[in-house]
């Protein structure tokens, strides 16, 4: 008796309507895709490489795919855009690179080297022990000027500002934050959506590409390589960070007038483009007294374009001797202002505890920087999102 409920069961199924499925139609409009990332960027650190990796892994067949993601790299002053085209040499062996790169205004062209590190854990099952190996794993690193490739320890790259971006098996860093003293920084450009329709990566579509143009249709699309979000690397978590703005000389500090930041302002439709232009200080007995001064250019909410007058401010004088000071700043009408309002333009927190002086600004609503004043100059042309 207890069989006739699954009979009954089985009957009912067996009678569905059999529905073939339509697969999901392919998208061919690739410049759908293109990034409009919002280009000021917030108080926040970003390994780029993890949050929008250059790969997807087949597991099925144990493959690393480049998924020709398309990144813009500005270093030293220079911006380039960069592709990763593949991943094996002819003999299918990984670890062997390919990159497309197109330094600004110039022709692309291919790089190919080797970085195989220690792979990663998809693909070596001796991944854990390699990291351990500082024969093997180690990095490659690339100079975008010289053209130049070496090997070398990341104690080594700490100290060397001559590389902008290393390799070792699938992972990726650059010259800034914690992994070097270097001013790189990288944003996404583009990322074809086909390849991953309902969330799951289309290996088939992927293949297609690969055996096919790797992506360059992709890459020789127009983009602006200015005017991207430039993720703040591992390590730094400010806009406005403090090596960049100021510097120690002995006790005191030094104002560095050669940064500049493009501001949004906390107050809507308003723009900010200013640099720290001096910082005095003067020591009476064991107190530092301090002022910093500003100076900047304004838009306005009805303005097409920021207004030719430079403004400078001077703001109160800071004493060392006052613990722990909070001041929001707002650039309109040069005042510090309750930071409850949240319309406010920069936050500037200094701390003074057993001798040790911190100075931070956080960002409201996000910054372009650093930037030369020239670098300002382009960025800014026409009218800012």
């Amino acid at each position: 008796m207890k069989l006739i409920p699954l009979l009954v069961a089985l009957l009912i199924f067996s009678c569905r309507e059999i529905v073939e499925s339509t697969p999901p139609e392919k998208i061919t409009d690739i410049k759908a895709f293109l990034k409009k990332a919002y280009p000021y960027v917030l108080d926040e650190s970003l390994d780029i490489f993890l949050t929008s990796p250059w790969y997807t892994y087949d597991e099925a067949n144990h493959i690393i795919w480049p998924i020709f993601q398309v990144y813009s790299f500005k270093s030293k002053g220079q911006y380039f855009k960069v592709q990763v085209i593949d991943y094996y040499d002819s003999q299918s062996q990984p670890g062997f690179y390919t990159l497309r790169i197109q330094p600004e205004g110039k022709e692309s062209f291919l790089w190919d080297f080797e970085a195989k590190g220690c792979g990663n854990v998809y693909t070596n099952l001796d991944y854990k022990d390699c990291l351990k190996n500082p024969q093997k794993n180690i990095y490659t690193y690339l100079n975008f000027k010289t053209l130049s490739s070496w090997k070398m320890s990341e104690a080594e790259a700490l100290l060397r500002g001559d590389w902008d971006m290393a390799f070792n098996g699938t992972e990726v860093k650059i010259n800034s934050g914690n992994s070097g003293p270097g001013d790189s920084r990288i944003g996404d450009l583009y990322l074809y959506g086909g390849f991953f329709l309902n969330e799951a990566a289309d290996f088939q579509e992927i293949a297609e590409v690969s055996f096919s143009d790797k992506g360059e249709r992709f890459f020789n699309l127009s983009q602006d390589l200015r005017s991207v979000a430039f993720a703040l690397p591992p390590g730094i978590d400010r806009v406005v960070y403090e090596p960049y703005w100021f510097e120690t000389r002995g006790e005191f500090f030094k104002a560095r007038p050669e940064s500049w930041w493009i501001l949004k302002g906390g107050a809507e439709n308003t723009y900010f483009k200013f640099h720290i232009s001096n910082i005095t200080e003067e020591k009476v007995d064991d107190l530092i007294s301090s002022t910093i001064e500003f100076e900047f250019y304004s838009q306005g909410v009805v303005d097409q374009g920021f207004g030719e007058a430079l403004q400078g401010w001077k703001l109160p004088v800071i004493d060392s001797s006052m613990r722990l000071i909070k001041w929001c700043l707002d650039f309109k009408i040069q005042e510090v202002v309750d930071c409850s309002a949240n319309d406010w333009d920069l936050l500037l927190s200094v701390s003074n505890r057993r001798g040790n002086r911190r100075w931070r600004i956080n960002v409201n609503q996000g910054a372009i920087g650093p930037l030369s004043f020239e670098d300002t100059q382009i960025v800014t042309q026409g009218q800012l999102p």
